[in-house]
């Protein structure tokens, strides 16, 4: 039997993805940069053991038609509407500004209109995998930036189909508005049939394919939906990639979108690490050395530009400078997106080789100095908040008293419920919180309220840390915490100083920074459950309660004894 001519350079391009992915995963590092770093490698411009590129881009195809698909079935046309200002507010100014900036930049220098909207498309998009693959590794989705962060990504996730639908535009096929009114037209009609889709043909189909309980045929109907959806959309003078985001819109409107999304994921994943694969085989990695100053200004130049439109909206919003640092650092990457828009480019003639090859060494730098350079903005918004923080305004409460009050630094679900209790009781306190929403709300209520951000001396000195009875840290940026009990533990020796955090691995460190008490919610939800189960399964209250001060009491002692030791 003659062995395919593509099983080969198959086979050896799935070893070295593997390789290279499993290398940079041991250094916590993505695996997409493996898949690109592997490409470079075999390519033609690398070592040349894959010299038949076409064969692997054939299939790579494919890895884009996936992407998108899954793109459109993690989001619910029911949901968009609810996503609120960090994807509605600040995703539209990060890439509307980060585009026209970079489009106005180019045109001055002498670059052609297409080419200068091409390049702003391609600039104005950053890395999903990379920045999620953070902010999950360190705990800080939940955190003001994080929520930021997840919150312009899903938008310039969104922004690719539109994008990809100008390429053909701006090379100017048929030339003038006719072209362009006619491929809206066509969009307008597939979105129509997608929701007649959504709404009346896809349920029903996969009901009756759900119904033979065939694992087997779930995954064919899905398959045959994606390629079916692309291939009308291609018919019809659209994008394939079009067609794959529109099908996950359809079944994501429907009760299969969860198990659509288990069975696709592997299939898409092999043909991701294809499809950058691909990408990196043709990058020529004498660009760094031939051309250094050029890839180095326009790296910088890419730095500055996304730090300022990605801090920029949060700015607007009003989470202060230390916020608007680590969100504009951390979306200063290119995005995988970049590339699957850069293939389009290049074919349509809209980036020259040249140019193609500084791109691709951009966005290696870029994405490589990632995780460094994340970290570095939180350290720098840090010390600029200690420059530039301007102090709270007093709430309609008036002053503090002399001495023996309770401040509460997050007014969140749970700063809310405490403020409420501390009210009750008639303690004095006072709440601090960087999101203006919760100050307003707070405000509304009467809450002795200010909006600050609690990693400041000066914003602590000012609520009257040096004179509280006590501080409680309710806050859901792990970064934050850390550093707001170390302030307040040096700002007020003699306070009894409690720290909220999601996970039990945080308790040692609270308690060297100085926390007198750490509450962590998954040891205190388990502790809750078991409470819960033995009293319903007969065990008498009192021995229960008995059983659950032990624990936590031992859990305490532990880490008392860290404290002391680290002291």
């Amino acid at each position: 039997m003659e062995t395919p001519s593509f099983l080969a350079p198959l086979v050896l391009v799935f070893v070295a993805a593997l390789a290279a992915a499993y290398g940079l995963a041991r250094l916590r590092q993505p695996p997409l940069l493996g898949y690109l770093l592997a490409g470079a490698l075999l390519g033609p411009y690398g070592l040349r053991l894959a010299r038949d590129v076409h064969q692997v881009e054939a299939l790579a195809e494919v890895g884009v038609v996936l992407l998108l698909f899954t793109v459109g079935l993690e989001f619910s046309l029911s949901d968009l509407g609810k996503l609120g200002r960090f994807v509605w507010g600040a995703g539209p100014i990060q890439v509307a500004g980060t585009f026209l900036t970079t489009a106005a930049v180019l045109v001055i220098i002498g670059r052609g209109p297409a080419q200068a909207a091409f390049a702003g498309f391609l600039a104005a998009l950053s890395s999903t995998a990379i920045v999620l693959n953070i902010l999950i590794d360190r705990g800080e989705i939940d955190s003001p930036h994080g929520r930021f962060l997840v919150g312009m990504l899903v938008f310039q996730d969104m922004a690719v189909v539109p994008m990809m639908l100008l390429i053909p535009t701006l090379v100017g096929h048929g030339g003038g508005l006719g072209p362009a009114t006619l491929a809206l037209a066509k969009t307008a009609a597939m979105a129509a049939g997608v929701v007649f889709a959504s709404r009346v043909v896809v349920p029903r189909f996969l009901s009756a394919i759900v119904a033979t309980r065939r694992k087997e045929l779930f995954v064919v109907a899905v398959l045959v939906i994606v390629l079916g959806t692309a291939l009308a959309t291609s018919a019809a003078g659209l994008s394939l990639a079009l067609g794959a985001f529109l099908a996950g819109v359809v079944l994501s409107e429907t009760e299969y979108g969860t198990q659509t999304m288990a069975e696709i994921a592997p299939f898409r994943d092999a043909f991701n690490a294809l499809f950058f694969v691909a990408v990196g085989m043709l990058f020529d990695a004498r660009t760094l050395t031939q051309r250094p100053a050029l890839v180095a200004v326009v790296l910088l130049a890419l730095f500055a530009l996304k730090v300022f439109w990605g801090g920029l909206p949060v700015l607007f919003y009003g989470f202060g400078i230390r916020v608007a640092t680590a969100v504009g650092v951390s979306l200063a990457q290119v995005g995988e997106f970049s590339f699957v828009l850069v293939r389009q480019g290049r074919a349509a003639g809209l980036i020259s080789e040249d140019g193609y090859q500084i791109f691709l060494a951009v966005a290696l730098l870029s994405m490589l100095a990632t995780p460094l350079l994340s970290e570095a903005g939180h350290h720098f918004g840090l010390t600029l908040a200690d420059r530039l923080s301007e102090l709270p305004r007093r709430s309609r409460r008036g002053d503090l008293p002399a001495e023996g009050h309770v401040l509460v630094l997050g007014f969140g679900l749970t700063g809310e419920t405490l403020a409420r209790v501390l009210g009750r009781a008639k303690v004095p306190f006072r709440v601090l919180d960087l999101n203006p929403d919760r100050v307003w709300r707070g405000k509304a209520k009467d809450v002795p309220i200010e909006y600050g951000d609690v990693t400041n001396d000066r914003v602590l000195k000012h609520a009257g840390i040096e004179r509280a009875t006590a501080v409680l840290v309710l806050l859901s940026d792990p970064r934050a915490t850390r550093r707001a009990v170390s302030r307040c533990r040096k700002h007020a020796p003699g306070a009894f100083l409690l720290a909220r955090t999601r996970y039990l691995t945080e308790i040692p460190q609270l308690s060297a920074l100085g926390a007198d008490e750490v509450v962590a919610e998954e040891f205190e939800t388990s502790l809750e459950i078991a409470n819960r189960t033995l009293r319903r399964l007969g065990f008498p209250v009192p021995w229960v309660e008995a059983e659950a001060e032990e624990i936590r009491q031992r859990r305490h002692e532990a880490f008392g004894r860290f404290r002391k030791k680290e002291d």
